[in-house]
Formats: C-alpha cells, structure tokens, sequence
C-alpha cells in the first residue's frame, strides 16, 4: 500500500535551468525586500521617518552576509580559513552561520542606532520582527537546495531528498540519459527506508546494446549506489543481492528502472522555516498591540530565547555539519546558542513588565 507521509524531493535549485537567479538567492532577497516593506510600516506607525529603513536595510544586508560568511569560516573550519584567509571571500563556494549572521547583526545595529541617534534596544526590538521573517524565507531557500539535511526517520515518514542522487546517476551516464525520475511504489516499508522506483528515460536514439547495458547496471550502477556518499546518504542497497532493476525499451526509447529503498529524512530546514515563521506572526502581534506599554528590549529578549531555544531542539534532528562535531556533547549550533539565549534571559529580567500586564 502507497505510504503518503514521505516524499522524494528531487527540486531543481535553478529556476531556470543553466541561468541564474536560483531559488536559494531569490528567497534570500526576497526575504529582506519583504522585511524592509514591513518596516516602513513599523517606522510609520512609530511616528519615525519610513525613508530611513532604506539605510537600515544596507547596515542589516551587510552585517548578515558579512557576519553569516566569517562566523561559517570561524566556527567550523577555522584553521583552514586562517591559513587560507582570500578564501573567506569566496562567498559563492557556500557556507553560511547564522549565529555568526545574529552576531554580526546586533554590532551592526549598534553602529547604526550610534549613527542615527536612536535607542540600540528600540531597533532591535523591530528588527528581529523581520529577521524571523527573513530566517523563513531563508531556510525555504536551503530545502530547495537540498542542503542542511536532517537526519534519517528511521520510520516511513519523511523526505527523499533525491537531488545528489539524480546529479551523480546523470554524470556517470555521460549524457546517454536525459531524465530522472524518483517514484514512490508500493512495497513494505522498513528500519532501512521506504521502497522507491528511480526510472531512467534515455535519450530518443541513443543506441543501446542490452546485452552491455545489462552488464553495466548489475556492476558499475550498483557500485554507484554504494560507492557514492551523496548516494548512500540518500538510497539504502543491500551489498550482498544483486540490483533489482528492469530495462525496456517504449516505442524507440529505452527507459530503466531501478527498485530501491530511499531514505526519509527530517526536513529539518523546514522545521527551522516554520518555527522562524510561528515566531514572526507572535513578535509582530506582541509589538502591534503591546508596544506602548513594553520596555524598550523586551521584545528583543523573547526573540533570543525562544529562537535559540528552538535552535537547539532543531538541531538534534540534523547532520552533524563537519566531521569533528560528532566527538563534542553538543553540537557547534547548540553551543553557539547557547550564549545567546543566556544574553536573552538577562535582558528579560531587565525589561519585564512586572507592573503593566501583557
């Protein structure tokens, strides 16, 4: 019986095929082009001037990136990028830490409320509205790069995530197949995953020699499904059974398919999107009706707790990202995280309404 609570997620992270923008850029932008319009609503409302958000938004585009970049090189492979420094700039090789981003953010916000003559705790106190926001906007964009994984179910729920699996299978056939396709099918769903068709349609012409073909996928493709970490990761093929796959040819296409097991995996990126999301609607809602009568951090102090909280309880559903953090209690996500909900919790103590309720 077909299990409906998996899927196989094989999304393309080009828009367009070949052309940029991707999804992961385009949902960064937009998550801060969405952010800057809420703000001129908040500087409206607040009697301030909306044209200043323009300059707000430079000092938050900045800091996010510029912060995000070295807190990755800092945090998880510091002795290769002090040792490499130019390649810190290399920002398009990936990389990005979101505690070295909130780090960079609340610096820069000191400079900016500095510059600007305003209170350091009242622009915060709206900025983190639209940075939980922008955090949504930006984890959507890491699912649709199938990256940040989390970590296997170990049950019939979850996500294929088929992306790299698809990627290796198209290089190593060397252009004889022009699509991939990752079905769901019916099967008994075990401790190893849940069963999966991966159907190869080859090109329209492509000569195909069955009898090579078929030498070819019981050696070198089952090799691949187990030779391949972005494969093993992903599809589960027991070492001791031959593969389980059949090729036929429809009209003058040749197709295969091969009979697997995926592995379901928690979306971890999207737990992090719906929590930063959850978070958004409640500090916008807290500052909406609320805000006269709140201390000036207040909102800040929610932020940093329940985030980083948060934080912590998502990353014990994913991959550890570099190989060392597997030997340490907590991971570098958790421990980063916490310094930062201990900073929430003494401002709350400091800006706590003891005496106007909520």
């Amino acid at each position: 019986m077909m299990n409906l609570f998996y899927i196989i997620w094989n999304a393309n992270p080009e828009i367009i095929s070949g052309l940029p923008p991707r999804w992961y850029g385009l949902l960064f932008a937009l998550g801060f082009l969405i952010g800057s319009y809420i703000m001129r609503w908040i500087y409206k409302l607040d009697g301030r001037d909306p044209e200043e958000v323009e300059r707000l938004t430079l000092y938050m585009v900045v800091a996010t990136i510029v912060g995000a970049r070295v807190g990755h090189c800092l945090f998880y492979d510091p002795v290769y990028y002090l040792s490499n420094p130019l390649k810190i700039l290399y920002i398009w090789e990936g990389g990005l830490a979101s505690h070295g981003a909130a780090i960079s953010i609340i610096l820069g916000m000191v400079i900016y409320s500095r510059k600007v003559n305003e209170k350091f705790f009242w622009v915060m106190d709206r900025i983190v509205i639209v940075v939980c926001l922008a955090g949504a906007f930006i984890r959507t964009g890491n699912f649709m790069n199938s990256e940040i994984l989390g970590l296997p179910t170990e049950s019939g729920n979850g996500v294929v995530f088929a992306k790299s699996v698809n990627d290796i299978l198209m290089f190593r056939f060397d252009g004889r197949v022009d699509e991939i396709n990752f079905i769901k099918r019916s099967g008994e769903i075990t401790e190893n995953g849940v069963p999966i068709t991966i159907r190869l349609k080859y090109g329209e012409g492509v000569g195909v020699d069955e009898l090579s073909e078929n030498n070819y996928y019981k050696s070198n493709v089952k090799s691949y499904l187990m030779g391949y970490e972005g494969i093993r990761n992903h599809i589960y093929e027991e070492s001791d059974k031959e593969l389980d796959y059949k090729l036929f040819k429809n009209g003058n296409t040749y197709y295969a398919e091969i009979y697997t097991i995926g592995i379901p995996r928690h979306p971890a990126q999207m737990y992090e999107a719906l929590y930063c999301l959850l978070l958004f609607i409640s500090l916008l809602s807290l500052w909406y009706f609320k805000r006269e009568s709140l201390k000036d951090g207040f909102i800040f102090s929610i932020f940093m707790i329940v985030l980083w909280s948060l934080r912590i309880i998502d990353e014990l559903f994913k991959e550890n990202q570099v190989d060392w953090e597997a030997d340490i209690p907590l991971n570098m996500g958790q421990w980063l995280s916490i310094p930062m909900i201990i900073l929430g919790l003494i401002i709350f103590i400091k800006t706590y309404p003891s005496r106007k309720k909520l």
